[in-house]
């Protein structure tokens, strides 16, 4: 399982940077899906095209993030859904949620990877998120997830290992990186270990 920390919807991030999903496909990643890539426009246009359909998507890279762009390439759309649904997991138990237009791709350039598309943004801390798509995540063999830290109380009984990954984002996870202008002499501005394996 990857937690994609520098773009969590709960930290401040939009859900639609794409520097995971590039590695998962540069990588031809087997039974790999991330989710939720927010992405309205793309969202709508797999409704427009129809289940089943392939065509060029540029994905997400919407919010300008530096080192950050739309992933451009064909997906195939497998699934279709409404975005309506009741969640199950102990962080969202019971909250229904509206998450507009979602919809399921996979990649031709790498067979093995699959998105999750979905209209409105929230960080990916609910089974039912990828259910209401037809997909078990625990049958997954890796699971990209927006999420820093809310998942894992669904998610973590499903995991083997939980790895949280550093791809661009605008939630910095390595304290080094913000522009400090007024710290006492001597501070220490990263932990003993990596805060994320990157």
């Amino acid at each position: 399982m990857l937690a994609e920390t520098q773009d969590n919807p709960g930290a401040g991030g939009n859900g639609d940077t794409t520097g995971l999903l590039a590695a998962l496909v540069r990588q031809s990643a087997p039974q790999a899906l991330l989710g939720l890539l927010v992405d309205a426009a793309a969202a709508g246009r797999a409704h427009e095209a129809g289940q089943g359909a392939t065509l060029a998507f540029s994905l997400g890279g919407k919010s300008g993030i530096s080192g950050d762009a739309p992933f451009a390439g064909e997906f195939t759309v497998e699934r279709l859904a409404d975005g309506n649904f009741t969640c199950s997991g102990p962080m969202f138990k019971g909250f229904r949620m509206t998450l507009g237009p979602m919809a399921l791709l996979r990649s031709r350039a790498a067979p093995g990877v699959r998105v999750v598309l979905a209209s409105k943004k929230v960080q990916a801390a609910d089974q039912e998120m990828f259910r209401h798509l037809g997909v078990e995540p625990k049958l997954e063999r890796i699971l990209g997830l927006k999420s820093s830290v809310h998942f894992r109380a669904d998610f973590e009984p499903i995991a083997r290992e939980i790895l949280v990954v550093k791809a661009p984002g605008p939630a910095l996870a390595d304290p080094a990186e913000f522009n400090w202008t007024k710290l006492r002499k001597g501070l220490r501005l990263r932990p003993l270990g990596p805060p994320y394996a990157g």
